[in-house]
């Protein structure tokens, strides 16, 4: 096996290894393999082989797969980023279009600095209008 499938066999094993610690539900211990297998179509000895560092050559689809089950994004297996920055931005992304604001920010990203403070005070006004508190104001 060549330094670079070594440095990749690993890095699929970290990664794997750090979505099995941290993406769980809360108030409960890791999933176990037999229920990745059944959330994802993967076999067990596969994921157990990207557990251990012994699958040297897994599919783009159980990659993918795999990923989807950890609600995190595919490309989180060649990601320059940390793990943990990759997972918070897409759970704040998740969390923006669970709540709708989305489209907010998005429409919200070409204005210059004047108009963005214009619709942060909107917003302001918006959440007093209905007796929110303070803590969520942008200042």
């Amino acid at each position: 096996m060549t330094e670079a499938a070594r440095e990749g066999v690993a890095r699929i094993a970290a990664t794997f290894n750090y979505l099995l610690d941290h993406r769980h539900p809360q108030g409960r211990g890791p999933y176990s393999i037999p229920e990745i297998a059944t959330g994802t179509g993967v076999s067990e000895s596969t994921l157990k082989g990207m557990k251990a560092g012994g699958n040297d050559n897994p599919k783009i689809n159980t990659l993918v797969a795999v990923a989807k089950f950890f609600d995190a994004p595919p490309d989180i297996w060649v990601s320059s980023k940390p793990l943990d920055e990759v997972l918070a931005d897409r759970d704040l992304h998740n969390a923006m279009r669970d709540a709708g604001i989305e489209s907010i920010a998005l429409r919200s990203k070409d204005l210059n600095p004047a108009n963005r403070k214009l619709v942060a005070d909107m917003i302001t006004v918006a959440r007093r209008s209905q007796g929110l508190d303070a803590e969520s104001e942008s200042n």
